[in-house]
């Protein structure tokens, strides 16, 4: 009974063993440019995850009728490129007054100063 039974279960094996294809693992290195890459994009969505976890942009969205949570998963279902150019227009965003008419004042101010006091 032994026998009978030790045999058919090592048919079996054999069988299964020779059915399944073998896949041999194969190792590869990992370039700096997909480390960064994947680096950056890990930094793009905590950016945007960032912004969207602001008291006032949840106001806007909610006054639009989309809830927070919805916005998060909006955004977890976009793609690597949508996530870095929604991060790279974030990035753009005057914080409360241009950049550019910040230098711009003090350049005047520092051209009145100058002939002003000569």
């Amino acid at each position: 009974m032994i026998n009978s039974s030790s045999k058919f279960i090592s048919q079996f094996l054999i069988v299964a063993m020779l059915a399944v294809p073998f896949q041999a693992a194969q190792a590869g290195l990992i370039g700096t440019e997909q480390i960064i890459v994947a680096q950056q994009t890990q930094g793009d969505r905590a950016r945007v995850a960032d912004f969207l976890s602001r008291a006032e942009i949840q106001g806007q969205l909610q006054a639009m009728g989309i809830t927070a949570d919805a916005a998060k998963d909006r955004v977890s279902a976009m793609t690597d490129v949508e996530v870095q150019r929604l991060a790279g227009t974030i990035d753009s965003l005057p914080a409360g007054a241009s950049s550019t008419a910040a230098i711009v004042l003090v350049l005047v101010i520092l051209v009145w100063l100058f002939y002003t006091y000569k």
